[in-house]
């Protein structure tokens, strides 16, 4: 069989070399690479402001999903010259990684095309790598939970939020579970961040030892909902908002409000149902990129150490 023959679409201020948009990603779907590429640019406006200035972990699966992917941290060769590129260096401090940044929806074409399916954020800005402006509780339901925990376990942090007045917008994992970014003001390191949200963690975990565990060990949990706090470490990263997840259905990472968790479901919406919900909606996550909260009065009441 002949290779399908590219296109050359017109994105933004850049032509893109499109190419194999036939290929089906998600077998049991039927969903195709041209598929892929298409929500990715209906939720474009949408999904930008979020990746802005980020560096960019991508997960790559040029042949679908039936076939293992794989990560890519530096920009693979050939990357557009329109392309912008973070240089930061690696954890060892020997070399530098150049991270893809996604700034307009012809770079997020691109990415699609090049077999991205899920984009991966850090929590800080490439100018400044080491103080995020989000602490994330990340919930995972293990073995022995259903979605049921995973809801009575995010009402418990949302109640511990509001105690301290502190706004959290939660989303949809697009695999089992729920993530709470809250937005702070980007002065924080991150062993700050993260010793706030493992504080937070702890105290949910004392409310309801018989399902909330801080384990890491993945045998250590079963019957119980994880909170991932070490997730708030430099180099780690959370799925995009409205970012596509490599799993059956092509579900999406989805924005909801507290008031709609009740019949929320993680993979509710997908590549085919998601635009729709943006044109109904909105961007519900945007107000949290406005948003720049002061934890300075939780930090300050940390034990020592």
């Amino acid at each position: 069989m002949a290779p399908e023959e590219a296109v050359v679409a017109r994105v933004g201020n850049h032509e893109v070399k499109l190419t194999n948009l036939g290929k089906v990603y998600w077998p049991e779907d039927g969903y195709t690479k041209g598929d892929l590429i298409d929500y990715y640019y209906r939720v474009s406006p949408y999904i930008l402001p979020h990746l802005k200035d980020r560096p960019l972990s991508l997960v790559r699966f040029p042949d679908g999903i039936s076939s293992e992917g794989f990560y890519q941290k530096d920009a693979p060769q050939g990357v557009p010259k329109w392309v912008r590129l973070a240089p930061i260096k690696s954890k060892d401090k020997e070399n530098y990684v150049n991270f893809v940044l996604c700034e307009n929806a012809e770079t997020l074409v691109w990415m699609a095309n090049s077999g991205v399916i899920e984009i991966n954020p850090w929590l800080s800005r490439y100018d400044r790598p080491d103080f995020p402006d989000f602490a994330v509780f990340d919930i995972d339901p293990s073995e022995g939970t259903t979605w049921e925990d995973v809801k009575v376990v995010a009402r418990l942090v949302k109640d511990l939020l509001d105690t301290w007045n502190l706004k959290g917008f939660p989303k949809v994992s697009g695999q089992t579970g729920l993530h709470v970014f809250v937005p702070v003001e980007p002065k924080y390191t991150y062993r700050e961040i993260q010793s706030f949200v493992k504080h937070a963690a702890q105290i949910v975990r004392d409310a309801y030892p018989e399902k909330v565990t801080l384990e890491r060990k993945v045998k250590d949990r079963y019957g119980k909902v994880y909170i991932d706090y070490p997730q708030n470490a430099r180099g780690q990263t959370i799925g995009a908002v409205y970012g596509v997840r490599a799993s059956r259905g092509a579900p999406v990472s989805m924005p909801i409000l507290w008031e709609e968790l009740e019949n929320a479901h993680p993979q509710k919406w997908n590549i085919k149902v998601a635009p729709r919900r943006l044109e109904e909606v909105g961007d519900l996550f945007l107000p949290a990129l406005s948003t720049k909260q002061d934890l300075d009065p939780v930090l300050k009441g940390l034990p020592a150490g």
